[in-house]
């Protein structure tokens, strides 16, 4: 299976070096896709030149548009994971942002079990959040409505028509993912769990808004 990694960069440049070499050096299954998804030129240019011409590497910008007093008229990192997954042919998806840091075995793992078993639609896995909320929650039983419980970063999925909502009414609190979850629960049932008992990501929130990314 093709894996597809989906990254929307915003504002948040400090760890953008950090992350590519975890994503495409160290990973012991580096994504056939990595799409880095920047508000403008300042994110794109906070990626390294030399990832930059990585193949695998697609760097694009995407403003957001704009309503008539001048606030985002769609959630941004929903417009840019939508225009990223209608271009990618990946089989499997799975998703970060610069709060984000995966494990080495993180995609290795996740991508196994979908390739294990072609009945399983999605899988997640143990995830450590610092920030708005600080706690574990750890992968161990199959979650039939994932809504509100799954932060983003924590599940792959195979490729679907299914896109995320792009409605502001559900960026504060931050319900895109959780609407987003309900509609692949539609499409490709249960998520399942990976790697019971470990941690395989890490996600620094910091705030329950939607804000930029």
């Amino acid at each position: 299976m093709r894996l597809a990694v989906i990254g929307t960069f915003y504002r948040r440049h400090e760890r953008t070096a950090e992350l590519l070499t975890r994503v495409m050096v160290e990973s012991t299954r580096p994504p056939d896709e990595f799409w880095i998804m920047c508000e403008d030129e300042h994110d794109a240019a906070a990626v390294p030149e030399e990832a930059a011409t990585d193949p695998r590497i697609r760097v694009q910008i995407l403003h957001t548009p704009l309503d008539g007093g001048g606030r985002y008229s769609v959630i941004p990192y929903s417009n840019k994971i939508n225009w990223a997954l209608d271009r990618t042919d990946a089989d499997a998806i799975c998703y970060l942002d610069n709060g984000s840091m995966p494990s080495p075995d993180k995609f290795a793992l996740m991508l196994e079990a979908l390739e294990a078993d072609p009945l399983i639609g999605a899988v997640y896995c143990g995830q450590q959040r610092t920030g708005h909320r600080n706690d574990t929650v750890h992968a161990g039983m199959v979650i039939p409505d994932a809504w509100c419980f799954l932060n983003y970063t924590q599940v792959m999925h195979r490729r679907t028509d299914d896109r995320w909502p792009l409605d502001m009414a559900l960026a504060d609190p931050d319900l895109a993912d959780a609407t987003f979850w309900r509609s692949l629960h539609v499409t490709l049932g249960p998520f399942h769990p990976v790697a019971i008992g470990q941690v395989l990501d890490h996600h620094h929130i910091s705030g329950a808004a939607a804000v930029g990314v």
